[in-house]
């Protein structure tokens, strides 16, 4: 018996270690300030404001000015895109405060913690003690945020602005949600999942009032990890059919329901569906937007295989004119007096005394698209002037489909250069054309004295020089158009047998499928610098004859049939300029001896 008393009284004096937080001290002016501010909100935002005037209307000095800094910091953090808080809040004091609730100081997070536990709205509680939680990890405190979260349901959904509440209800279920997920918390994912259930049920009941997007936003979380859960399906269902007149919803809707079933059949249903509804939404609307949607439709058709839908609707796109887009054309005018162009052409040819140096003197011109350090210097002057348009996604498009050329985006940096380039271009042409109609005027040589001055064997043979004489000669008898079809593929060709010649690879071996070819000109442009030509004349070439987001892309335009509109003269000057640089650079490495090439080295 002693020996059990003995080891009784040595138990008893084992030390029993409790682990409780201990909470600073709270300003009870402060909390019932606080308490008084948040009595209703409808937003973060919103109490955040009212906090601020109330904060700098006080004047608080010492430990009540800390606590009240750290609740303004508080209402300035966020949920992040994967769950977390990050803040925004600059502060009073000299140092900023972090952004990151983990290098926030102990003394501010003791002050979130104590309020957490004395503050009397849920939706502020949860906030203080979600962020204790991504401060400190303390669990507890997470598992209150989630309890509060969920309370704070009831009294939104009671706020005299029904809209304002039923979204605050909503963003609470999200929050308990997300957290307890984060967290593996199973029984507190399945309250928070029941809860949004239940919610989304009350929404889909309301008669007065519909919100689709509420409603789908909550489906989409718990789809993510429910997806094939029988009362999400149900209320999936249910959701189609009650904003069935709301396309872009349905269609969301649709693809959750396809995300949670296995069954081919149901899923190639809903494809179909999906297809259809875009479909029957762009008989809705006129112009540009109806192309908008039928592309959305052809792309979702031919994504699930669906042939038929892909087809139709690719043919109600092409059914719709030029005319019916909506779309409007604006001209820019700018004055060039006569005198200044003339003044150039003396300039640039004053001391051409034949054919060949004439056609030298132009060859050698800076290309007329401007340097790339010029169009730099343009679109970050742009850039500091923060116009609108580099905020708002646009979009091109192909008028003879029509169709979209890509999807929209917003205006970058690159987009800015490509247009001073091309606004260069068109200035540039006139003077450009003047000079060309000049040197016809003052030589007017024959197609056959134009073919031996261009001939350069190996690179361009007699066949080849003929042609190109022959649209010289049909721009300066003013056939236009006839110029531009024959000067365009010389161009190319030229360009290919340069490359060929300085033995830079121009061929691509079959494989697989794929077909052996020869390089095309996109890519003979791309190579140019390789064979000694400028990086600006490269540029140059680039935006006249090849690209298509944000230059003339005449080889395609011409060739292709794709333009409907006159052919302007000081375009094929343009045209006829880029095919005498190539020209000149294959006299240079063939021939240098005689031709362009010879008259160019000598200036």
């Amino acid at each position: 018996m002693a020996a059990d008393e003995n080891r009784w009284v040595a138990d008893a004096t084992l030390p029993i270690l409790v682990f409780q937080e201990v909470h600073m001290g709270i300003d009870p002016t402060v909390l019932a300030c606080i308490d008084a501010t948040a009595a209703e909100f409808a937003s973060f935002q919103e109490l955040l404001q009212r906090w601020i005037e109330r904060a700098n209307t006080e004047a608080w000095q010492g430990q009540a000015a800390a606590e009240a800094d750290a609740l303004w910091a508080a209402l300035c953090f966020h949920v992040t895109e994967r769950g977390g808080l990050a803040g925004d809040f600059i502060g009073r004091g000299a140092d900023r405060w972090p952004a990151n609730p983990q290098a926030v100081s102990d003394s501010a997070v003791e002050t979130w913690a104590g309020y957490a536990e004395a503050v009397g709205h849920p939706m502020l509680r949860a906030r203080l003690h979600h962020l204790v939680w991504e401060a400190r990890k303390r669990f507890p405190h997470a598992r209150k945020a989630i309890e509060d979260y969920t309370e704070a349901v009831p009294r939104f959904l009671s706020m005299s602005d029904r809209s304002a509440g039923r979204c605050r209800a909503s963003d609470c279920l999200g929050f308990a949600y997300d957290l307890a997920v984060r967290l593996s918390a199973r029984d507190l994912e399945l309250t928070a999942k029941q809860a949004m259930i239940s919610f989304v049920r009350e929404l889909l009941d309301d008669p007065q009032e519909a919100a689709p997007g509420l409603v789908l936003e909550i489906l989409k979380k718990l789809v993510g990890r429910h997806a094939s859960d029988a009362a999400v399906q149900a209320l999936l269902s249910r959701a189609t059919s009650i904003h069935g007149g709301d396309v872009p919803i349905v269609i969301e809707l649709l693809q959750l329901r396809i995300a949670g079933t296995q069954d081919q059949q149901e899923r190639a249903a809903l494809q179909r569906q999906i297809v259809e509804a875009l479909l029957t939404d762009a008989e809705r609307f006129p112009g540009f937007v109806r192309v908008d949607r039928l592309n959305a439709a052809a792309i979702a058709a031919r994504d699930y295989g669906l042939e038929d839908l892909f087809d139709d609707a690719r043919v109600r796109m092409q059914a719709i004119a030029p005319d019916q887009l909506g779309m409007e054309s604006f001209h820019f005018e700018f004055p060039v007096r006569r005198a200044e162009i003339e003044e150039y052409s003396r300039k640039v040819l004053g001391q051409a005394q034949t054919l060949g140096q004439a056609f030298s003197a132009l060859a050698s011109l800076p290309a007329p698209s401007g340097t790339r350090e010029a169009a730099q210097e343009h679109a970050k002057r742009l850039a500091s002037e923060g116009l609108l348009s580099s905020f708002i996604p646009s979009i091109r498009i192909n008028a003879a489909g029509p169709v979209p050329v890509a999807e929209a985006r917003v205006h970058t940096a690159a987009d800015d250069e490509n247009e001073w380039h091309v606004t260069a271009m068109m200035i540039t042409s006139v003077y450009v054309h003047h000079l060309l109609e000049t040197v016809g005027d003052r030589f007017d040589p024959t197609a056959a004295q134009l073919a031996h001055l261009f001939t350069a064997d190996p690179i361009i043979t007699g066949i080849r020089a003929a042609k190109l004489a022959h649209a010289f000669r049909y721009y300066w008898s003013g056939e236009y158009d006839a110029a531009l079809a024959i000067a365009l593929p010389r161009i190319e060709g030229i360009l290919r047998e340069t490359l060929r010649y300085h033995r830079i690879p121009i061929v691509q071996p079959p494989q697989g499928d794929s077909r052996g070819r020869v390089t095309l000109l996109t890519t003979l442009i791309d190579r140019m610098t390789d064979a000694g030509m400028h990086a600006d004349w490269q540029a140059f070439l680039r935006l006249l004859l090849v690209d298509s987001e944000g230059g003339l892309n005449l080889r395609n335009s011409e060739l292709h049939d794709l333009s409907d509109t006159e052919t302007a003269p000081q375009t094929v000057a343009l045209v006829l300029l880029a095919a005498l640089y190539v020209t000149a650079h294959a006299h240079q490495a063939a021939a240098p001896a005689c031709g362009i090439g010879k008259e160019q080295q000598r200036g």
